[in-house]
């Protein structure tokens, strides 16, 4: 209380001061009185009252909320008087930086998107360095980020077909989060989910398939499934999932003569191509060894 008293009088005295500023200033021939100063002096005078109103609420208003409340209406309204203070400056002022800031957007459009890009992508913590990502058509990790654009180390493109380097730095502007999806393959849950798709047919055991491939995709993902269980329980937690952690999920699909048998689970994205065809020679070879089990569509039958 005692020190919201003493703003009072030190407010109050300053109010006091540029008041007496403000009625005896027009009169002395040493000083040049324009209308500039006169707006500015009117505001500092404004100013000074509104924080003695606003130290006068706080002694009086005790409710948190409602002082916020009566604080935020009184600064509005003090901004807008100031607005009106200097209208007649301010409508001569902003037709002109409004022809300035058309022809400056026109001419740097692309850098001012893509700063303001830059912008979101720092606020947003949309992608770091480090980073797979998928922008548009573009795949690749990310190597470099500058306020104009950004550098991937492309990922598979126009001559590699698998999810391989392919040698290629890809640039593209900032600009271009702005209006594309992205996809990030290493933010929050540092892996995907990727399945291994085969045609059986309707003669093959599935219970034993089942156990077979489960065991063998065990056994690959082994030494990083509880960094996958704790990574994926932590994505559920940030954002209010109730998902439970399946490392192993199977699909199958009837068609006219065969199955078509799928196999999903998760993985290094960085990984992706050597896991999977690790995953599925191991598969092929072990549903060879069991050719009463396993059987292939042949012939016409596929």
């Amino acid at each position: 209380m005692k020190k919201e008293e003493n703003k009072i009088i030190i407010y109050s005295f300053l109010f006091i001061v540029a008041l007496i500023l403000r009625i005896v200033g027009p009169n002395q021939a040493f000083f040049i009185w324009t209308k500039t100063i006169s707006h500015v002096s009117h505001s500092i005078i404004l100013i000074f009252f509104v924080l003695v109103i606003s130290q006068i609420i706080a002694i009086f208003v005790r409710d948190y909320t409602l002082r916020r409340i009566a604080n935020y209406m009184l600064f509005i309204a003090t901004g807008l008087a100031i607005f009106f203070i200097f209208q007649d400056r301010l409508i001569a002022a902003s037709v002109s930086l409004g022809i300035v800031a058309a022809a400056f957007t026109f001419i740097f459009q692309t850098p001012v998107l893509s700063l303001v890009g830059w912008i979101y992508l720092s606020m947003g913590r949309v992608y770091n360095t480090g980073d797979r990502i998928r922008l548009g058509n573009i795949k690749g990790d990310v190597i470099d980020v500058s306020p104009l654009r950004t550098k991937l180390l492309e990922i598979g493109g126009e001559y590699v077909q698998a999810d391989l380097p392919s040698g290629r730095i890809a640039t593209f502007p900032n600009s271009m989060l702005l209006t594309d999806e992205i996809l990030n393959y290493s933010k929050f849950f540092p892996y995907i989910f990727a399945d291994v798709p085969f045609h059986l047919t309707y003669e093959t055991d599935f219970n034993f398939v089942f156990k077979l491939v489960r065991d063998i995709i065990s056994k690959n993902i082994k030494n990083d499934r509880k960094d996958m269980e704790n990574s994926f329980n932590r994505l559920t937690r940030r954002f209010g999932l109730k998902d439970e952690f399946e490392p192993i999920k199977f699909n199958i699909t009837p068609s006219w003569t065969w199955v078509e048998f799928r196999v999903t689970f998760p993985l290094d994205p960085r990984e992706q191509s050597n896991v999977l065809t690790k995953v599925t020679k191991d598969i092929l070879e072990e549903f060879q060894k069991h050719p009463g089990k396993v059987k292939f569509p042949r012939g016409r039958a596929r």
